[in-house]
């Protein structure tokens, strides 16, 4: 993790920001673990790295090329599987981009990491290649940095999504450390979301592995995006969860991170004498741990809170001791910092010569990197401080530099795009875009004179416009949410007021507005119902208690449902009543649907779970009244509460003749519909006088064959034999 940009006066990235990039050039937490918890988590690949800044020379010797298991000298661990060489090469790349090997070095080097990774997993291979060139790419200031680590994190996240158990910490370090290079890239762009969001998911990668060092790493880089995003309290609790991670952490890098976090808060709260004071902090300790670039990273932190402060004298001797610890030869953004801020304190001291000389460094510098547009903004920053200086022609001499630069970058522009038309089109379509083109860069040259003095107007502009765009992203989130809480609620208590709590059945309300449905047809109500009722119900509750009533009560409306079709209506009616309809269901098929009740609610007893006075099982029956509408044979048209009425009395029948057994209405002599609602006044009477047919249907005892007995109009009523007693012995009135 090295800083990607140099620190700027007058640019738009903020102190806070800068120092979180400033002090990623220290050992990247998932390249080291502090000594203090060796103890926990003993890790000779953390080990190893450690030493990669303070003892390059070390840690080159300590990743030595692997041994074969059969040459293994003495004291040396041999390398006996494919995961332990694997790790070796992984180990001997990152220390090589930790400590900047050369190209050619680490060339070979990913070749061993792709050809050691993919004979463990192939997905494995597509993750730590990338991984390796995006901590060289950021250790190089690149921006090819971010793209790689977003490419990594892919193929890690595959591989372990593919594991059969896969786990938490699944290549936790791996995935910790795209995503902290991810949540830096972000900090870079200003984009605090994506901060948060890649340093949570990391913060929970370092969680699943117990790796409180790195949870603290990231705690704090979430204290830095809220102090940026103005929300003080978070942040500082968010620096506070990172110190009581730490602990009392001797680790010398864990605590330069945790002071120049502190330093960003301080410097947000408008206190810069405890800013200074903790970068103070972080330069003694970058000193104890012996790295140069660690040295130079809280120079130039330093040389920059100096040069804002109105300190150049300070600035440049800070930004000079700097650059004296770093190779001239190395790409480090740091160094590039380092010049920046040497030459702003330069031009405040009045040393312009010595300024310009810094100045053609960094341009130089920016140059070789490719970010003309880093340029274009340290241009325009050393034109500023020459005219601060009261320097005009200097600073008018930046300014046309500046537009000079700023044209060259229109003319490639234009370049490219006439370039591409001329391989598009043929030569006189050719002809007619370039003089199109030409006019629209002239009206363009005219239009960027004029943007460039609006820039930053413009840009203030585009940020309320981005806020104001993510505070509207949230509200429509927040109001969808809402809705869908709402249409769940909603989806519920339909559910629970259509269903019977105990039984899951239909409930007496929705079987009333599901036969109001049926019989608002223009015949009328039509198909099956059958009403039944549990015998001796009450002698049940009285005898074994209301607890194994309600469990009669749910296991007899499970038999039912089962014994039913799957388009058929089954409600709880009553206390210990059912009502079922079926639609559309002929005569024959309703008698063979009320044998199949009778065996399945008495055909097996039902379990106890604590044994009564008749055993573990409870015999249970039920008597059922029954029939088919409109009543054969002149089918006059009923409503819904009729054709209830009428089989509820053919249940009371039942319930008459002895119960454990079903009465069904096979025939009414009705021809009227007031014929049948004096039928309906007076069943017994129409009954006797055989106006109304009726079957009788005994349900199935030991030792006793089901037997059927039909009455119909003229005919005495018929009582089928008794059944068995029941085991529970239940005897009482209906």
């Amino acid at each position: 993790m090295n800083p990607p940009a140099p620190i700027r006066r007058g640019a738009a990235w903020p102190l806070a920001t800068l120092l979180l990039m400033l002090l990623a050039g220290a050992p990247a937490p998932a390249l080291a673990l502090p000594e203090a918890a060796a103890a926990a988590s003993p890790n000779r690949f953390d080990a190893v790295l450690l030493l990669a800044e303070t003892a390059p020379e070390l840690a080159r010797a300590a990743a030595a090329p692997p041994v074969a298991a059969g040459d293994a000298k003495p004291d040396t661990p041999a390398l006996d599987s494919a995961a332990q060489r694997r790790e070796q090469a992984l180990l001997r790349a990152w220390v090589g981009a930790r400590i900047g090997e050369p190209e050619s070095t680490m060339t070979g080097l990913l070749a061993e990491v792709a050809a050691a990774s993919a004979a463990v997993a192939p997905r494995l291979a597509d993750a730590d290649t990338p991984l390796v060139r995006a901590l060289v790419a950021d250790r190089e200031g690149r921006l090819a940095a971010e793209g790689l680590a977003r490419q990594a994190l892919a193929a890690y996240e595959a591989h372990c999504g593919a594991q059969p158990r896969q786990q938490a910490d699944c290549e936790y370090r791996g995935r910790w450390q795209a995503r902290q290079l991810l949540a830096q890239h972000a900090a870079v762009q200003q984009a605090f979301d994506q901060v948060r969001t890649q340093a949570s998911a990391a913060v929970e990668l370092a969680a699943a592995g117990h790796d409180r060092w790195r949870q603290a790493w990231s705690e704090t880089q979430l204290a830095l995006a809220a102090a940026r995003s103005g929300d003080a309290a978070r942040a500082a609790s968010h620096l506070d969860q990172a110190r009581a991670l730490a602990g009392r952490s001797a680790d010398n890098t864990l605590q330069q991170r945790l002071a120049i976090t502190e330093a960003a808060l301080a410097r947000d709260r408008h206190d810069p004498q405890r800013a200074g004071m903790a970068l103070q902090r972080v330069l003694v300790l970058a000193r104890e741990g012996g790295s140069a670039r660690q040295q130079a990273v809280a120079l130039a932190n330093l040389s920059d809170h100096a040069v804002k402060n109105g300190a150049p004298q300070r600035a440049l001797a800070a930004a000079e001791q700097g650059l004296a610890l770093l190779d001239p030869q190395q790409r480090l953004p740091v160094r590039n910092a380092l010049l920046n801020n040497a030459m702003l304190a330069r031009v405040a001291l009045g040393r312009l010569a010595e300024a310009r000389r810094d100045f053609e460094l960094l341009q130089n510098a920016w140059g070789e990197t490719g970010a003309n547009g880093r340029q274009l903004v340290s241009l325009r920053e050393f034109s500023d401080a020459l005219a601060a200086a009261g320097d005009l022609t200097g600073a008018l001499e930046m300014h046309h530099r500046e537009q000079a630069l700023a044209d060259r970058l229109m003319a490639a522009n234009r370049d490219a795009a006439l370039a591409e038309l001329r391989t598009r089109f043929d030569r006189e379509a050719q002809q007619r875009q370039i003089l199109l083109l030409e006019r629209n860069n002239a009206l363009t040259t005219a239009a960027v004179a004029n943007q460039l003095l609006n820039q930053r107007l413009w840009a203030t502009a585009g940020g309320v416009l981005a806020l104001a765009a993510v505070l509207m992203l949230l509200l429509v989130r927040r109001v969808r949410e809402t809705r869908r809480k709402l249409e769940h609620n909603q989806a519920n208590l339909r559910v629970q007021s259509e269903r019977d709590a105990l039984t899951g059945v239909s409930s007496r309300r929705h079987a009333q507005t599901l036969m109001g449905a049926a019989g608002s047809q223009p015949a009328g109500f039509a198909g099956a119902l059958l009403m039944i009722d549990i015998d001796h119900f009450k002698q049940i509750n009285d005898g074994h208690g209301h607890a194994v009533g309600d469990q009669v009560l749910a296991e007899v409306a499970r038999r039912i449902a089962g014994a039913v079709r799957p388009q058929d209506m089954v409600a709880r009616w009553g206390g210990e009543e059912f009502l079922i309809h079926a639609p559309a269901l002929p005569p024959a098929e309703s008698e063979a649907l009320v044998r199949r009740l009778l065996q399945a609610v008495s055909g097996t007893p039902v379990q106890l779970p604590v044994p009564g006075p008749g055993g573990p099982d409870l015999r249970v029956t039920v008597s059922i009244g029954h029939g088919v509408f409109p009543l054969a044979p002149h089918r006059v048209p009923l409503a819904p509460e009729q054709a209830i009425n009428l089989a509820d009395m053919a249940l009371y029948t039942a319930k008459s003749q002895g119960r454990h057994r079903a009465v069904g209405i096979t025939a009414c002599a009705a021809e009227r519909a007031d014929d049948l609602r004096a039928v309906e006044a007076d069943f017994e009477r129409a009954w006797q006088n055989g106006r109304i047919g009726l079957r009788t249907e005994t349900g199935p005892g030991p030792g006793l064959d089901a037997s059927a007995v039909s009455t119909g109009p003229g005919h005495a009523p018929a009582v089928a034999p008794a059944p068995e007693p029941a085991r529970a012995s239940a005897v009482g009135a209906h």
